[in-house]
């Protein structure tokens, strides 16, 4: 995967929403008072007003500050978000290294934005060594939370066999789900649509099978497991 093509994947998936003109310049006193007081799920909500400029005026430091505070007390969406920091250099010097450890932490707790975005860095070999393996255990971590960018990037390494068996017949279900979580503005199906132009018609209808198993409330992770230990 290029640098580019990194870029423009992190973008869109971790695009933050619009921001809005400030409606005061200081937050909600509970707010502020109770990340004073050490409250982790406080400290992440008013590191984020600073990030994104709500009600109070952007400031990148402070917001650092607060996703910091929450984040070293085991908050998976403030350590995902000081990653993000690090990441862009926003209220911090830029630090790759800095980033993947929060990143790292975070995916550790099941932080599925995180798992991905570990999944992207490992397979374009950014902040970390290259390492499709690497990549694929991470991004079926978070494709079975039902993320559908990790379904599809782990769809693309068993369509390819890097780093997994090849394997186009979970790579086609894997495309065919992940179509479903996110319709619009997804490539899944344009992918899985070349990969069919090389797949038998067994193999086309055994994909369908299993994306049908996989789609089902709770069912992916084992049917993904089924479907890899009977191909073995």
């Amino acid at each position: 995967m290029s640098r580019l093509l990194l870029s423009a994947l992190t973008g869109v998936l971790l695009a933050t929403a619009p921001q809005v003109a400030p409606a005061q310049w200081q937050p909600p006193q509970a707010t502020t008072e109770a990340a004073r007081k050490g409250d982790a799920a406080a400290q992440y909500r008013l590191g984020e007003m600073y990030d994104l400029g709500r009600g109070v005026k952007q400031d990148y430091a402070q917001a650092v500050r607060w996703y910091r505070a929450a984040a070293e007390q085991g908050h998976a969406q403030a350590q995902f978000a000081l990653a993000e920091m690090y990441k862009n250099g926003d209220g911090v010097a830029k630090d790759m290294a800095e980033a993947v450890r929060w990143y790292r932490r975070a995916a550790d707790q099941g932080e599925p934005r995180a798992q991905l975005l570990l999944g992207v860095l490992y397979e374009s070999g950014v902040g970390v060594p290259m390492d499709n393996a690497a990549a694929a255990q991470w991004y079926r971590r978070s494709a079975e939370q039902g993320d559908a960018r990790a379904q599809m990037l782990l769809g693309n390494l068993f369509a390819l066999g890097h780093g997994v068996p090849k394997n186009p017949v979970v790579a086609y279900a894997l495309y065919t789900v992940s179509a479903g979580v996110e319709p619009k503005g997804n490539p899944s199906a344009g992918h899985r649509e070349q990969l069919a132009r090389a797949m038998t018609g067994a193999e086309i209808e055994a994909g369908k099978a299993l994306a049908v198993e996989m789609a089902k409330p709770g069912a992916f992770p084992a049917a993904l497991s089924r479907a890899l230990a009977g191909a073995k």
